[in-house]
């Protein structure tokens, strides 16, 4: 039996790479059995014997489950990740739900982010976007022309990083975005927490968006909205107060972006006491916008039956600031506002004593 079995393992044919090799002792003499072959050493090698072509394809196999297993783990890394590719900004439109005011492309921190993402080459930062759908509720332009590349509709549109892509756009450069198909409200609530986690929407954009999503029938009610979004349902009362405000109110500002969240209230009110009234205060200080500061201009709104000269279409010249120095410099200011209050505004914090010290000398002054 024994002189049987030495005569079949003589049969065997080991390939010549195993052969050059000798025990891992470093002596010479028949090689371990231990020593693998690698694939491309099999291919070149031809085993003279079944025994031999059965290890040559058990080692393959062997190198081949070992690739296969490695190739799934690098691949695991990935699971739940979009790719990010970079896209022609001519493609990509703005969604219904937009929510940037042009203003928010002429201010220097727009400027800034145009100048890093020329200086990179493109914006580092992706943004996120959506392939384009019948069912979708209407894309906006991508840009002033509303039109895509060569004229034709966008194929995507903007989930979030509206800024990002403009700049790219004015710069002609492709923009890094991911792509990722989302339903309308899922769209709606990440542009909504993307905007406050990087440069927050001003209140009268957040009430625009707001009041676009409730008028489409995005969502039932404002609590509903307010807690799909994780906001105050106080503060997204105050943003729709805002957008609900006449055109003429809206304009009477510099920028829509001028309007506050503390003014929501009173303006509100002042529009349910004298609607009409407060059209014609808003017609009347448009075109001194640019002359008055928003906190005038609102006060000048709020004002329950403005000014004689506003009624007549006309603004009395608020007089000029007072300035108070120590050497070289200002230590405080006085102005007038609205309501023609004088207001004294100091550049350095007063501590408790300074600030009885001038209650006392008011006391005083008004005494006189």
């Amino acid at each position: 039996m024994a002189k049987k079995l030495l005569a079949k393992a003589g049969l065997i044919s080991l390939p010549p790479a195993l052969l050059r090799q000798g025990p891992e002792d470093g002596s010479t003499g028949t090689p371990s059995a231990a020593i693998a072959l690698g694939a491309g050493e099999l291919e070149q090698t031809k085993a003279k014997t079944a025994p031999g072509s059965m290890l040559q394809f058990m080692t393959a196999q062997s190198a081949a489950v070992k690739e296969a297993e490695l190739l799934r783990e690098r691949l695991a890394g990935f699971d739940g990740a979009l790719p990010a590719r970079r896209l022609d900004p001519r493609v990509v439109g703005v969604s219904a739900w937009a929510n940037r005011h042009e203003d928010n492309y002429q201010d220097e921190d727009f400027a800034a982010l145009k100048l890093d993402i020329a200086a990179a080459g493109g914006n580092v930062q992706a943004i996120k976007v959506r392939p384009v759908t019948q069912s979708a509720p209407g894309v906006g332009p991508s840009n002033p022309g509303g039109h895509g590349a060569a004229g034709q509709s966008p194929l995507y549109e903007i989930i979030f990083g509206h800024r990002r892509h403009r700049a790219c756009l004015d710069l002609g450069l492709p923009v890094l975005a991911l792509v990722e198909d989302l339903p309308e409200q899922q769209l709606f609530v990440e542009m909504e927490r993307e905007n406050r986690a990087r440069k927050d929407l001003s209140a009268w954009e957040q009430g625009m968006m707001y009041a676009r999503a409730l008028d489409q029938g995005l969502y039932p009610s404002n609590r509903q909205l307010a807690a799909a979004i994780g906001r105050d349902l106080g503060d997204v009362g105050k943003a729709l107060s805002l957008a609900r405000l006449p055109l003429a109110v809206v304009q009477a500002f510099r920028s829509p972006l001028d309007l506050q969240y503390r003014w929501a209230k009173p303006l509100g009110d002042a529009q349910q006491r004298d609607p009409d009234g407060l059209v014609r205060r808003a017609r009347a200080l448009h075109p001194q916008a640019a002359q008055r500061t928003p906190r005038q201009i609102f006060e000048a709104l709020v004002e329950a039956g403005g000014t004689a000269a506003a009624g007549k279409g006309r603004m009395l010249q608020a007089p000029a600031e007072l300035t108070v120095r120590q050497g070289t410099r200002t230590a405080a200011v006085l102005a007038v506002d609205a309501h023609g209050r004088t207001v004294v505004r100091f550049n350095a914090p007063l501590d408790e004593t300074k600030r009885q010290a001038l209650a006392a000398l008011l006391a005083q002054f008004l005494a006189g």
